[in-house]
């Protein structure tokens, strides 16, 4: 089974109060390996763990002491992708791709994708799994509209590309004569997060709370999302089917059709 998560929130020394209520949804079992994307002091790092865990998968443990705003967290059963290559989340300078799901025999997809991209984005890719390859489809899609370094992209933008990528990525698979579908994807450059369901549920959880009414900077904020097989309980809403959940650097929510 494969858990995928994104948590955002307005105070980093903060996310584990976020996140501790509800830890249980961020367990899963016998996974092959699981990587991490988080931000501090304004710059994107990875930790990858390509080896097996056996047993109970907890990624409010791994956590620890981590303080960041911006946390997409992937762990993964298939038993098809190995080595640090082809572990998620995938970054690109301040970009960073985490995906749940897989498309049987990519690999045979791989040439005409990379037909799609730029030389100096072709290079970059490492690894064989499709979250890989649609992170770069993707940056070409933001290459081509001059977008791709820019720190503040609106999200309505980072979604519309979003939305192509996705597209393209499964016309080139269907085209091959792939069956199959891309799986739930979460996109992030540290100013703001997308979600995007395309297959299994999608749940989101608002987090807001002050402490003090009389001093606005004690207002705490997160939004959690997790790709989950079943209902999450109280305090979690179902994403629309074939939807993309936009997070802006406020924290506040859009829900746009996929």
């Amino acid at each position: 089974m494969s858990l995928l998560f994104t948590c955002v929130c307005n105070q980093p020394e903060r996310l584990l109060s976020a996140i501790e209520p509800v830890r249980e949804v961020l367990q899963t079992r016998d996974i092959t390996r699981w990587g991490l994307s988080y931000v501090q002091a304004g710059e994107v790092l990875l930790s990858r763990h390509p080896k097996p865990v056996k047993g109970t998968f907890d990624f409010f443990e791994v956590l620890g002491s981590l303080c960041s705003d911006y946390v997409i967290g992937v762990a993964t059963d298939d038993e098809t992708y190995r080595g640090n290559a082809n572990t998620q989340p995938f970054r690109y300078k301040h970009w960073v791709l985490g995906m749940q799901g897989d498309i049987e025999d990519f690999s045979e997809a791989h040439d005409a994708l990379e037909a799609h991209l730029p030389g100096f984005l072709g290079r970059g890719i490492k690894g064989k799994s499709p979250a890989e390859y649609v992170l770069y489809i993707f940056l070409s899609l933001l290459h081509d509209s001059g977008q791709i370094d820019d720190h503040n992209l609106p999200t309505k933008d980072c979604a519309l590309a979003l939305r192509a990528a996705l597209a393209l990525v499964q016309k080139v698979c269907s085209d091959t004569g792939l069956s199959g579908t891309l799986g739930n994807v979460m996109v992030s450059n540290s100013r703001s997060t997308l979600a995007a369901r395309l297959a299994g549920p999608l749940f989101l959880r608002r987090l807001k709370h002050v402490e003090d009414p009389k001093r606005p900077e004690t207002e705490f904020r997160s939004v959690l999302v997790v790709g989950a097989e079943s209902a999450l309980g109280e305090g979690f809403e179902e994403l629309p089917a074939q939807s993309i959940l936009c997070i802006n650097r406020d924290l506040s929510t859009d829900i746009i059709p996929l």
